[in-house]
């Protein structure tokens, strides 16, 4: 039976961020990708993923990925999200928007393209100043502690 690629990225975003079963990683990478091809960004999925859901997970706590729009064209599929957490704390809540899009290869992800707020995300916990954005447009520098 072939899963969904709807189903697939919700089924990413269940196993992998939200319940961090990494020993699952390999069971959505499409078998084209190697150890440190890089898919996203400057991520390599087998390599960076593990390390960079522990650090969300130290940031944010625990967290729920709620998917709303979502579009295919073949082999492509396009998600917009958003990430909420009660926070590390259990009660600095973030919620941060962010949208993904997967290349599959036989069903498995072979590419990712994925931008999250993250300077929206850093301001809600208190590391950068509210409204870091605006004030960057205003032609403002920040100064650091």
């Amino acid at each position: 039976m072939t899963i969904s690629k709807r189903d697939m990225i919700a089924r990413w975003f269940t196993v992998i961020w939200e319940d961090r079963n990494l020993a699952e990683l390999d069971s959505f990478l499409a078998p084209s990708v190697q150890e440190d091809d890089m898919l996203i960004g400057q991520l390599a999925p087998r390599r960076d993923i593990p390390l960079l859901v522990e650090v969300f997970h130290t940031l944010l706590g625990a967290i729920k990925i709620d998917m709303h729009q979502f579009m295919t064209d073949g082999d492509l599929a396009c998600v917009s999200y958003t990430v909420c957490a009660a926070g590390a704390d259990r009660v600095t809540p973030v919620a941060v928007d962010g949208m993904m899009m997967v290349r599959f290869e036989e069903g498995l992800i072979a590419e990712i393209i994925s931008s999250l707020d993250c300077l929206s995300m850093f301001e809600q916990l208190g590391q950068m100043p509210p409204d870091t954005l605006a004030a960057c447009f205003s032609g403002q520098s920040l100064t650091w502690k």
